[in-house]
């Protein structure tokens, strides 16, 4: 039936496991859940070993850090059943029907549903967290109608199901070792096959709210990974077509306009890494950070930094 796959890094994930664990015994199916830590110290093993206690519950361990793409890749590789649930650590279910909701979907071929994401709005994080959450709440917290007008642009590694065999004649591109973009290359492998992905509302809340500097470094990491797509992923046109920040930098190209938009940038970035560890993070700044560093990949070959 239904193999729940959470990849760990230095995150106690024992609250989320048990109220799974909980879920899918209320649900009567058979299922597993089976919990990657990540090249974890002797403390974070002490937090997790309890769970083993628990019927159905089964802790894996590798030995170094792996890209978030050959963890996931891992646990498919390890899963028993035909449907997958997979979701980040760092998440809490919003209500006791998360697994509920997901099993009218656990059948038939080339199944793939994504549930979405919240955020808890009642107390907004300190400000040095606060852009993480701020871009959070207003470009990830969508709903299932909305993330359906184009489903496999939408498409999130954060929660979502999937036919094991449909995963595993795909399998997240290894070629992005950093974080950012493996859910977007994999949405593109889906809408290539003629794979239509659904999206519902059964979001998960995200709790691990990176610091402003671990975003920051997070998201050049992810521009750093739309280069290397851009430069190696055989359909080009299609990345440009799907992705915003694309767009934006293939309209610089061609009107020969990058290298005066990285000066642009080079002038104003540390006024918008002001800006960003504010109390008001602008988004469109935030968008044109995002293109000003793509830009700057292009003269410098070494990884830029804000330091």
């Amino acid at each position: 039936m239904l193999s729940i796959l959470i990849p760990t890094y230095y995150y106690d994930a024992s609250r989320l496991v048990a109220d799974l664990h909980r879920q899918a015994l209320d649900a009567d199916i058979d299922f597993e859940i089976l919990l990657l830590l990540n090249a974890s110290d002797a403390q974070s093993l002490e937090n997790h070993r309890h769970l083993e206690t628990l019927k159905g519950v089964k802790l894996l361990e590798l030995p170094t850090i792996a890209a978030r793409s050959v963890s996931r890749n891992f646990l498919a590789g390890q899963a028993k059943y035909d449907y997958l649930l997979f979701m980040d650590c760092d998440c809490q279910t919003v209500d006791n029907l998360f697994i509920e909701r997901y099993l009218p979907y656990c059948q038939g071929d080339n199944v793939v549903v994504c549930g979405g994401t919240a955020y808890k709005k009642q107390n907004p994080p300190a400000k040095s967290y606060y852009l993480r959450w701020a871009y959070g709440v207003k470009t990830e917290e969508k709903s299932a109608e909305t993330r359906n007008l184009k489903p496999n642009a939408q498409f999130s590694t954060f929660n979502f199901l999937i036919t094991k065999k449909l995963f595993l004649s795909i399998r997240f591109n290894e070629l992005l070792k950093n974080y950012g973009h493996e859910d977007t290359i994999f949405g593109l492998e889906l809408q290539e096959r003629g794979v239509a992905i659904r999206h519902i509302d059964n979001p998960l809340y995200h709790l691990g709210i990176d610091a402003n500097k671990v975003y920051l470094q997070k998201t050049r990491q992810g521009v750093q990974n739309l280069k290397i797509l851009l430069e190696k992923y055989p359909n080009h046109q299609e990345l440009i077509d799907n992705i915003r920040l694309l767009r934006y930098y293939n309209f610089l190209e061609k009107t020969y306009t990058t290298f005066f938009f990285f000066c642009f940038y080079s002038f104003f970035k540390h006024l918008m890494l002001f800006n960003f560890n504010s109390r008001y993070p602008s988004l469109t700044l935030f968008n044109l950070y995002k293109l000003g560093y793509l830009c700057g990949l292009k003269y410098q070959k070494q990884e830029l930094t804000d330091e």
